[in-house]
């Protein structure tokens, strides 16, 4: 027996059912092909040839070899072998033949596109046939992750159950992007301050995208601190986005405390420029400055200073100082008179109402060359006795209100007696010569003299307080008058006797008719004894 195909795909099934023979008789057996008969797919023309023993066999039925040339799902043939003992043996064989390639029909994606016909993450194509002797097996499915591409096509087979492969199908093309766009962020201004945002502000998204296309980006207002992120979507449903750290700080510092630069400076009031410093804190941007401001009037006895206090963010909040009282105005020392006469000199002058102490000071002072108090207190005038005549003595007068400003003034007295001859208490034994200072303006003089001695009844001459009794008045035009051992006064006939004189001295302004005198140019006494 030959073969004139070689076996390359078995396929089907084989049923081999033997008759038990006579026992002397050999079993049947079969070939395919010249080998065995297999129950797979052939794909070639199949010989099959049974073989038995010929010992006492009378006769055989179905058991020549036959060719199969046709495809067919199941070629059947059963030797029968009859033994002259009558018995028989029989071996069925079943073969199948599929020599014919399925056939493709087409193919599909393995689900719908994602985003407007397009593709972004892999996918599958199923391709399609069928066969008509073995069956279909299988066709291809391959698969799609990129490169990014606007038409990607598929080739696939299909496979039947006889290992047949079909003709290769080139299938039509799907749109394949699976890369995100890329994506900027802008924001609709600038920072506010100091790269701080303190109210909302609005971001916009914007994208450019190689293949699919921007389809949409979005945009919205930060109206909070830390980040944004805005995304753009393609055509083919892939996002891609971009994010921004943003300063945002809408929150306003708070005022912790105000200060000022330095106590009082007297009970309780300044009287000169005070800083008035505001501190504040902020839990976000941060302090950028707070007001230090510099008071210096108007003057009030309570004032405040209104201030800020500013975040990086541009945020701020306002302030009011404690109140205070400032006063940076001095009192006035105005009308500033003076008087001096012998070991004497007398002070007058008229302070403004908000003067609440007085201190005069003297050069030379009580002890020597340096200057001392003399005075302390709230007067209109003073007299400073025991002092030297003929020494010069600088007087400065200083006012002191209660925010402890002062106002000052100065003069330069030379005591020395006014009326001076003869001299305070010069004892006499003839008529003196009374002769005293010259004032500016006296047209005369009036001169008084008394006679008596201290203790005795006083009475007032033009507010003075005199002692005695008048013994001469007189009116000399120059600033002296030559007393004479007698003369008459008021008709009386008058002599200088021994005893203490006292005698006073007024300009006189005008006329004399005019009776208008200045005041006192001073007073002076003298002692007579007998001769």
């Amino acid at each position: 027996m030959s073969w004139r195909y070689p076996i390359t795909l078995v396929a089907v099934s084989l049923s081999l059912l033997a008759i038990v023979p006579a026992a002397s008789a050999a079993p049947i057996t079969v070939s395919c092909n010249g080998g065995g008969c297999s129950t797979d797919w052939y794909k070639t023309s199949i010989t099959v040839a049974f073989a038995w023993d010929p010992v006492g066999v009378m006769q055989t039925a179905s058991c020549d070899t036959n060719t199969v040339t046709g495809d067919t799902a199941g070629w059947s043939r059963t030797c029968v072998v009859t033994y002259t003992n009558g018995s028989q043996s029989s071996l069925p064989v079943t073969v199948k033949k599929d020599a014919a390639p399925p056939t493709i029909t087409g193919s599909s994606p393995t689900r719908g596109p994602d985003s407007n016909g397009w593709y972004n993450h892999p996918v599958g194509v199923t391709f399609n046939g069928s066969d008509a002797t073995s069956g279909l097996a299988g066709c291809s499915s391959p698969g799609y992750s990129g490169p990014d591409t606007a038409g990607a096509s598929f080739t696939g087979t299909c496979t039947d159950n006889a290992g047949n492969v079909s003709a290769p199908l080139t299938s039509g093309s799907i749109k394949y992007d699976a890369t995100p766009p890329a994506v900027s962020l802008s924001l609709s201004r600038g920072p506010d301050s100091d790269g701080w945002y303190n109210h909302p502000v609005d971001f916009h998204a914007s994208g450019s995208d190689n293949l699919s296309g921007i389809a949409s980006c979005n945009s919205g207002t930060i109206g909070g601190g830390g980040s944004v992120a805005a995304s753009c979507t393609d055509a083919a449903g892939n996002s891609g986005s971009a994010g921004a750290s943003v300063n945002y700080d809408a929150s306003a510092p708070s005022i912790d405390s105000v200060t000022l630069d330095r106590p009082a400076d007297s009970n309780g009031w300044y009287n000169h420029p005070v800083h008035v410093t505001f501190h504040g804190t902020d839990s976000g941007s941060g302090i950028s400055s707070c007001t230090d401001a510099s008071y210096s009037g108007p003057d009030t006895s309570s004032t405040t200073v209104n201030g800020t206090c500013t975040d990086r963010a541009g945020n701020r909040v306002n302030g009011t100082s404690p109140a205070f009282k400032y006063d940076s105005t001095p009192p006035t020392i105005t009308n500033l008179g003076f008087d001096w006469d012998d070991g004497t000199a007398t002070l007058t002058w008229t302070a403004s109402p908000d003067t609440k102490a007085i201190e005069i000071d003297r050069t030379p002072g009580t002890a020597g060359a340096d200057p001392s108090a003399v005075f302390k207190g709230l007067a209109s005038s003073f007299e400073d006795t025991g002092l030297t005549n003929k020494v010069k003595y600088v007087y400065t007068i200083n006012g002191f209100d209660e925010a402890g400003n002062k106002a000052s003034d100065s003069v330069t007295i030379v005591p020395g007696a006014k009326l001076y001859s003869p001299a305070r208490g010069t004892v006499l034994k003839s008529p003196p010569l009374l002769a005293w200072r010259p004032v500016a303006g006296a047209s005369y003089y009036n001169l008084q003299v008394f006679y008596g001695v201290s203790g005795k009844a006083f009475r007032r001459v033009a507010s003075v307080a005199v002692s005695g009794r008048k013994v001469l008045t007189t009116w000399p035009l120059q600033p002296r008058f030559r007393m004479k051992k007698s003369w008459t006064f008021n008709g009386k006939h008058r002599t200088l006797v021994k005893g203490r004189y006292r005698w006073y001295v007024y300009p006189g302004i005008g006329k004399r008719t005019a009776h208008k005198y200045g005041p006192l140019i001073g007073q002076s006494d003298f002692v007579v004894t007998k001769r």
